[in-house]
This record gives C-alpha cells, structure tokens and sequence, in this order.
C-alpha cells in the first residue's frame, strides 16, 4: 500500500475563482504585455493549465520559451527551463526534470529573487527525493525554506511545510509528518487560498493513513476532493481519489477501493504522471489479489513492473516485486515467487542503504542464520531417512513371490514413488531456497563488520567535528545571533555530510575500483572539513600528487579510512596547528604519510585504543603496511604503503 502526497511544485496562487476565471484573466493579461511580462504571464497560463490539460500547458510554456528567446534574455530562458522541469516531473522524468532545473539554477541564483529561487529549490527537492538521493533532497528544501522566510511570502512557507512533511513521511515519522502538513493547511485557511487548502487536506490525509487511522484520512482526502471539484483542478482530483482508495483498502472495502483506482489511474493517464500511474497500479494489482482476481493481478503487475524498469523508477521496481511474488505463491508458482521475492530485497537494499546500515548492526541476524541452518540439517536428515526408507521397500519386493503379486506390488511401489518423488522435489526447492538464504545471511554478516569499521571512522569524524563547532559556539556565545546561525548552519550542514558518508560507504563497497587521485581528492574534502569546522585554528596541508593508478576498491576503501582516521587523531588530540598528508609514488608502491607536530604520546605507556586497533586491523585485512610513530613533544607520524 502506498500512501501519495501531492508533489511539493506548486502552481501559482490560486483565489476563491476557478481555474476557468484565473485563466481567462491571465490569457487577457498576456495578451497586453510585452517583454519579459509577456514571457512569464504565459508561463504561468501554462502552469494553470497543469490541473486541466497537458497538451495546453506545453503549448503556452512552448510560447513562452519562444518570447524568451526572441528577447535573447537568459532570465527569462531559465525561467521557462525551470518551467519544463516542473513538466518533465508531472511526466515521471525526474532526471529530465533536474537537468532543466540545474540548466536555470546558475543564472536564476545571481538574480536574487527569493521567490524564484526558493521555487526552484523546491523542484530540485522533489527531483532529488524521486532519485533517492534523500538528504541532497533535504538540504534543498532546507534552501527554499530560507528564500521563501527571506523573501516573507506565506504561501510558500506553507508549501515547504508540506515538503518537509513528506520528508518525515519519508522516515517514517508520521507524527511529526502530521505536525508540519497541519501547520501548512493553517496557513493556508488563513490566507484563503482555496487551491492550497484542498492540496494540504490531502497530505493531511496521507498522514492519518501512515498511522492507519484510516476513517480520518477518508474524511480528509474527501475534503480536498471537494476542494479541487469547486475551484475546478479537475486533473488534481487524482490524488485525494488515490488517498480515498487507500483508506477504503485499509477499511477492507475492496470494491470501493478498486472503483477510486481507477478513477485516479485514469486521471494520472491523461496527465502522462508516469511515477504516479506505476504507484496507483501496483496498488490496483494488490486490490485484485486481494479480490481473488489473481490472474487479472498477475497481468497488471507485470505490465507495471515492465515499465518501471524501462524507466529505471527503483521505487516501482521495489514495490512491484513484491506484488508479483505474493501473487505467484497464490496461483501457486513457487519459483516465480522466490524469484520475485529476490528482486524486491535486491531493490529494498538499494533503495533504503540507511536501513541497511542500521539492520546489518543488529545481532539478530547471527541467531536467525544459526536457525536457518539447523532447518537445514534436519530436512537433510529427513531427505536421507526417505531414501533408506526407499530402499528398504525395494529390497522386500525383490523377495517375495509371486509374478502377479509382484507386478502389484510393483505398479503399488511406482505410485509410491512418484508422490515421494514430488515430495523430494518439493523439499529439495525448500532446501535450495533455505541454502541460498543462509548464504545470503552469512555475506550479510561478513558486511555488516566491515561496515561496522567503516561507521565507527565515518560517523566518528563528523561527530568530532560537530563537537568542534558546538563547543565553538559556546565560546562565541557572546558575539551575537549571525555567529550563532552561521554556527547552526555548519552544523547542519555537517549531519548532512554524515548521512552522504553512510552512502559512500555502501556505494565503495559496490565498485570494483578506486584511483588514488579520488582517495586525495576525498582526503582534500576532508581538509577543508578540518579547516571549517575548528575556525581556521587547525589547518591539513596536502603534499604530492599521485597518478592515475588505481587499486580495488576494499584496498582503496580501507586506505581512505585509515587516513581519514589518522586525521581524526590529530584534530582530537596532536593540539598542533598544522597537519600534513603526503603521496609519494615508489616502484609499484605508493607511500601515504599523515604527520602532525603537536604534543605526540609515549607509545610504551599509553594504551592503544579503539581507532587504532581498527586502523591497524583495516591495514592487515586490506594488504597495507602500517606504522605509527610519535615522540613526546614533537608529534605523530603515520606511515603507509600499498602495492599500485
């Protein structure tokens, strides 16, 4: 089941008037003005027509772009490329949709137009949020946040509150999901605008259905169907109709359900939504089944899920997997099924790496794969005691007499075989499925420490640095609120950075190689992190500059961390000004050095601790040669060398 919030791109403002009225007045207005007004009172007839038809909306974006053009302006070109972004996102093409949006963001950011500006990082949002990238979609809607409070304008304050709602939605936080859509329609009564009253009804009910309250969320998306119908957004209708069906579904009223189905699959259909068609009938698929319709599910499904891999939508594919397989072990078809089954887990591991991360540190695992494997060793057994068993009857038949007897026997032992036969077939089926799951359990396990290293380096930096800027906050407590914000601000900006460390982890562990120019382009962002987060106190100087070569990438992987965690060290505790990380080629080698020149340690009296434990574990694992040297006084120093 999948709940659906109106996309965060809005329309432009919409009074108590229907679109009717609201585009009479602007084709009458466009009709009048020349220049650059010309230009965008045509972009914006293009934009009302969204909610009526897609085929006049192109056109007067299409007229638009020409009067662009003819002006030879590139305000005003990005301003329509932002145009066809928005479009290219009703129909499903958010990678067309962001390379629009990245086309205007150049120009449009020089223009200092809050409004503009704070539009367009909306739409880069949803765009970014449709590809997954989760916290890139979080940190631009974070930027249309701030344009939109700078530039005071209320209506789209609202509509990030619903955006960053849908970001709650995300993570499953339904509560305060509700929070931010609730506070969003407040907004939006206050103003009196009719259109964002009806969209934020349906976010609101898009809420009640996370925390399965499905009798409210019936009501709310009524409410904005209601809504839609009186301002005429004919087209928008789709989505309290796909909230309505999900409610009813919820409430067990299948038929109901399916008659909301496709009254909104068929709206989305005119509009060419391809991203919304996918989700809308691969719930359908589900209403089906649930129906008893298998055969008329199965064919829906496979439809659905033909297209979500033409298009790439890893959502889809995700969702749609798993419909076919429970489809399949209703018809039944085992093999379809466990098939299928495979598929949804390889694009659920894709598509939530965080929840990846997170499952993989749980020691669970470790008790359900010993479980598993005992269920194997006893269907074993039982396989071997049928054979004995089997055998056993063969050796009677041979001595008994009688041919006629025998035949009977015989032709009894046959059939007797054939369903033993199946039954084997279908336990070896089991058996095969149960070995490729414990396989599956044990790699998981064999990941879930190495990545379990590569949190404790990553996860541990970032920290150390927000405990840099924190403290530096306190100590300028008294400078005022811009030194504050500022000091917010990187601290935000450095928990975004520790969510994109989780990815990189999960997204090197999937290459096959990695070139040493990334590794100290990598150790270069981390020196500018240094150099931000403890104000210029602490700088990381880089040394040499290492080839093309390249190394696999659990060795490329590993000698990053490694550096990265010497690094760490040295901000921590080294108290010097300055650190200084060296490449330097050898024959077939390359040599790594991290030196600080702080106060340093006596290696024979202090104890070694974790991080260097991991370093030196990394190292082993990884083929690295590792040394670590420090002098009271004087500093540390890292060696490392690897075979290029």
């Amino acid at each position: 089941m999948t709940v659906l919030v109106l996309s965060g791109m809005f329309h432009t403002t919409l009074s108590a008037q229907t679109l009717e009225e609201e585009l009479k007045m602007l084709k009458d207005s466009a009709a009048i003005k020349k220049g650059g007004d010309k230009v965008l009172a045509l972009k914006d007839v293009g934009m009302k027509f969204r909610s009526i038809n897609v085929d006049s909306a192109r056109y007067y974006v299409d007229l638009a772009f020409k009067e662009a053009d003819a002006l030879d302006d590139d305000y005003y070109r990005a301003r329509i490329w932002m145009t066809y972004g928005i479009l290219s996102w009703d129909a499903g093409r958010p990678k067309e949709a962001l390379e629009y949006h990245m086309m205007a963001k150049p120009i449009l950011e020089n223009s200092k137009d809050y409004y503009v500006l704070g539009s367009l990082y909306t739409n880069m949002s949803n765009a970014y949020e449709a590809l997954t990238e989760f916290d890139i979609a979080v940190d631009y809607q974070f930027k249309a946040l701030e344009n939109f409070i700078a530039g005071k304008d209320s209506i789209w304050i609202a509509g990030s509150y619903l955006n960053l709602g849908n970001r709650y939605k995300l993570i499953q936080e339904p509560d305060l999901s509700l929070e931010y859509y609730l506070k969003a329609s407040d907004m939006y009564r206050k103003i009196g605008n009719d259109y964002f009253v009806a969209m934020s009804y349906n976010s609101v009910a898009a809420a009640y259905l996370e925390k399965k309250q499905f009798d409210e969320a019936f009501d709310y998306a009524k409410k904005s169907l209601e809504g839609y119908d009186t301002i005429g957004a004919r087209l928008d209708k789709a989505y309290p109709l796909t909230n309505m069906a999900l409610a009813s579904w919820g409430l067990g009223n299948f038929d109901t359900a399916e008659l909301y189905y496709n009254q909104a699959i068929a709206l989305q259909e005119e509009r060419g939504e391809r991203l919304a068609q996918i989700s809308l009938k691969n719930d359908l698929a589900n209403i089906y089944l649930k129906q008893g319709k298998v055969n008329r599910a199965e064919e829906l499904a496979l439809a659905t899920y033909a297209e979500a891999e033409q298009i790439e939508f890893l959502p889809g594919i995700d969702v749609l997997s798993k419909t076919l397989s429970l489809i399949y072990e209703e018809k039944p078809d085992f093999k379809k099924a466990y098939q299928y089954h495979q598929k949804h887990k390889t694009a659920r591991d894709s598509l939530y790496f965080l929840e990846k991360a997170r499952e993989m540190l749980n020691l669970k695992e470790k008790y359900e794969t010993e479980q598993k494997e005992n269920e194997i060793l006893r269907q074993q057994n039982e396989l071997v005691e049928s054979e004995l068993s089997i055998k056993k009857r063969n050796n009677m038949l041979i001595g008994s007499g009688g041919l006629m007897a025998l035949l009977l026997i015989i032709g009894f032992v046959l059939f007797r075989e054939q369903k033993i036969k199946a039954r084997n077939l279908a336990r070896e089926a089991a058996l095969e499925k149960a070995i490729s799951e414990a396989k599956a359990q044990e790699n998981l396990k064999e990941q879930r420490i190495r990545i379990a290293r590569d949190l404790h380096d990553n996860i541990g930096s970032q920290l150390t640095y927000l405990t840099s800027i924190t403290d530096s906050a306190k100590r300028g407590i008294d400078k005022g609120e811009v030194f504050l914000m500022e000091k917010l601000t990187q601290m935000k900006q450095f928990s975004l950075v520790t969510i994109s460390e989780l990815r990189d982890t999960i997204w090197a562990m999937n290459k096959d190689e990695i070139s040493l120019e990334d590794i100290r382009e990598r150790t270069q962002q981390l020196a500018a992190t240094v150099h931000e987060a403890t104000d210029d106190k602490i700088g990381v100087r880089m040394e040499g500059n290492p080839s093309d070569k390249v190394l696999n990438a659990f060795v490329g992987m590993n000698l990053f961390r490694i550096i990265q965690e010497s690094v760490n060290n040295a901000v921590k505790h080294s108290e010097s000004p300055e650190i200084v990380v060296t490449f330097t080629e050898l024959e077939n080698q390359v040599e790594i050095v991290i030196e600080d020149f702080g106060k340093g340690f006596d290696t024979t009296k202090e104890s070694i601790g974790n991080g260097l434990h991991i370093m030196q574990n990394r190292a082993q694992k990884a083929g690295i040669d590792f040394s670590q040297t420090s002098v009271p006084g004087k500093g540390t120093r890292v060696e490392l060398k690897v075979n290029v």
